[in-house]
C-alpha cells in the first residue's frame, strides 16, 4: 500500500480498536484485506527441520485461514461429516469448531464446537474441494466473529463463551459451491457478504447481534468475495463484487453509494484489491480484469482486461499486482492491467497432488511474495519487474493433506493450515 492510504488504515483501526496494533492480522488477509505485512520479519527458508516452531494436530478439516490476537492464534474446522468421497457419512453429525491456540507453543488452549443446525450441500462435486469451514474469523481483540455457514454468524469472547448468533441467511448457491466468504469489521458493525447464504449484504452490530442494516438483491449470488474497505475524504466506503457489478456502500447508513459494471459476469471469487481510492478486481473462468477509481458517489474505469487469473486475490506491492493461477505465478502493471511477466512454478512434486491448485493467496512481507500451493510448497519471491526466485521451500515430512488456505504473518511468525495441522514458521 502507499504511504498514504497506509497512514489513512491505521489511524481507522486505532480509532476502532484498542486491543489491536494497525497491522494486526486479525482477518482474512491481514490488514484491510491487504495481504501486506509491511514491518514483519519471517524467514524465507523453512521445512520440517528448518524454522519450524510447531505444528499442532487439528480435529477436523477446513480451508479458513488463521488470524492473530495477542499470544493467540484462532482458527476454524469441521468433523463428523464430510471427510472421505467414498464415505461421507451422515450430515447430521457434521459440527464446526472454533479453536484458540497459544501463539508461542501451539497447544491448544480451547475449543468450541457448534453442530450444523441446517440441510447443508451434501458432500460431492466442489464441495470435496473444500468443505464446510472455508470462512475465517474475525477479531477486534476483544472478540471473535465467525460465520459457519447456514447455522450463522456468531460472536464469542476470547475464552470461548458465545455471546450471541444471527441468522444471515440459509440459502444455497445456484452452482452449488457451498459458502466462503469471510466476515470484516467496520467500526461497529460486522460486515457479511450473504449473498450465497441470503443474496444480501448485511451489517450487524457487533455487542448483541442485532441487525444494523441488510441491502437485498437477487443479484448478489455466486459471490464468495470478502467485502473491502475502502477509505473516502467523507468517511469509509464498503467495497463488494457480484456478478457484473461492484457495488459501493455508506457503512454508517448502509446505502448504496453506487454500482459499477464489472467484466466478472458469471461468478466473483478472489476479494477486491485497494490502493490510493482504486479498486482491483479479477477472476472468472476465462479470466478478466478491472480497476476503477472509487469516488463518493460514482466510480470511474481505469482499465478492464483479459487477463490470466483464478480464485485467489492479488497481492499489490509497489504498483504491481502479484497472484498465481494454475500453477503460473502472474504480475500485472496496476496503472495499465498490463501483463509484467508470467512464470511457470515448478513444484518438487514429491508429495500429494491435487486439482483446482489456486486457493491460497500470496501475502507480502516487505518486498517479498509468499506463495503457497496446494500440497504444501511455498516459493518466496521478489517484488520487482522480473522473476527473481528467492527460495523454494518442501512441503512438510508427514502431511499430505491439502493447503488450501492464505497465510497469516505476525511479527516474526508466518502461520498457516494445512487439512490436518496448524504451522507456525520462525527463526
Amino acid at each position: 500500500m502507499k504511504t498514504t492510504v497506509f497512514a489513512v488504515l491505521l489511524v481507522t483501526i486505532a480509532l476502532n480498536s484498542s486491543s489491536l496494533s494497525a497491522e494486526s492480522w486479525s482477518r482474512f488477509r491481514g490488514p484491510n484485506g491487504s495481504g501486506v505485512a509491511a514491518t514483519a520479519d519471517i524467514p524465507s527458508e523453512w521445512s520440517s527441520e528448518k524454522n519450524l516452531r510447531w505444528r499442532t494436530e487439528l480435529p477436523g478439516r477446513g480451508t479458513s485461514s488463521p488470524i492473530v490476537s495477542g499470544d493467540r492464534v484462532f482458527l476454524t474446522c469441521y468433523s463428523g461429516y464430510g471427510l472421505d468421497v467414498k464415505n461421507p457419512g451422515k450430515q447430521e453429525n457434521l459440527s464446526r469448531h472454533l479453536l484458540a491456540f497459544d501463539r508461542e507453543t501451539g497447544k491448544e488452549l480451547w475449543r468450541k464446537t457448534v453442530p450444523a443446525t441446517e440441510q447443508e450441500l451434501p458432500y460431492q462435486g466442489f464441495m470435496t474441494q473444500h468443505g464446510y469451514a472455508s470462512s475465517t474469523p474475525t477479531t477486534d481483540g476483544d472478540h471473535i466473529f465467525v460465520l459457519f455457514g447456514k447455522s450463522g454468524l456468531f460472536c464469542f469472547d476470547l475464552e470461548g463463551n458465545q455471546v450471541w448468533q444471527t441468522s444471515v441467511g440459509t440459502k444455497s448457491d445456484p452452482a452449488r459451491w457451498g459458502d466462503g466468504t469471510s466476515p470484516i469489521l467496520v467500526d461497529n458493525l460486522v460486515v457479511v457478504n450473504a449473498g450465497i447464504l441470503g443474496n444480501k449484504l448485511i451489517a450487524v452490530n457487533k455487542t448483541d447481534g442485532s441487525i444494523a442494516w441488510k441491502i437485498e438483491d437477487e443479484a448478489f449470488t455466486n459471490c464468495w468475495s470478502t467485502p473491502t474497505v475502502v477509505p473516502h475524504s467523507s468517511g469509509d466506503q464498503i467495497l463488494f463484487a457480484v456478478p457484473g457489478k461492484i457495488v459501493c456502500v455508506d457503512p454508517a447508513s448502509g446505502t448504496k453509494n453506487w454500482e459499477h459494471p464489472s467484466p466478472l459476469g458469471e461468478s466473483t471469487g478472489a476479494s477486491i484489491v485497494t490502493s490510493e481510492g482504486n479498486a482491483y478486481l479479477m477472476g472468472g473462468r476465462p479470466g478478466q480484469a478491472i480497476a476503477i477509481k472509487c469516488g463518493e458517489n460514482e466510480a470511474s474505469e481505469i482499465w478492464e482486461t483479459s487477463i490470466q487469473s483464478a480464485i485467489d486475490t492479488p497481492v499489490l506491492v509497489n504498483g504491481r499486482l502479484y497472484w498465481q493461477s494454475t500453477g503460473v505465478f502472474v504480475v500485472a502493471d496496476a496503472k495499465t492491467g498490463e501483463y509484467v511477466y508470467r512464470e511457470r512454478l515448478k513444484l518438487f512434486g514429491k508429495g500429494a497432488t491435487f486439482p483446482n491448485v489456486d486457493y491460497s493467496s500470496p501475502v507480502a512481507v516487505g518486498n517479498k511474495i509468499v506463495q503457497f500451493m496446494r500440497n504444501g510448497e511455498s516459493f518466496i519471491i521478489e517484488a520487482g519487474p522480473e522473476f527473481k526466485l528467492l527460495q523454494h521451500n518442501p512441503g512438510f515430512d508427514g502431511d499430505d493433506s491439502a493447503f488450501s488456505s492464505t497465510p497469516a504473518i505476525e511479527g516474526d511468525q508466518l502461520f498457516v493450515r494445512s487439512y490436518k495441522y496448524l504451522y507456525a514458521i520462525g527463526k
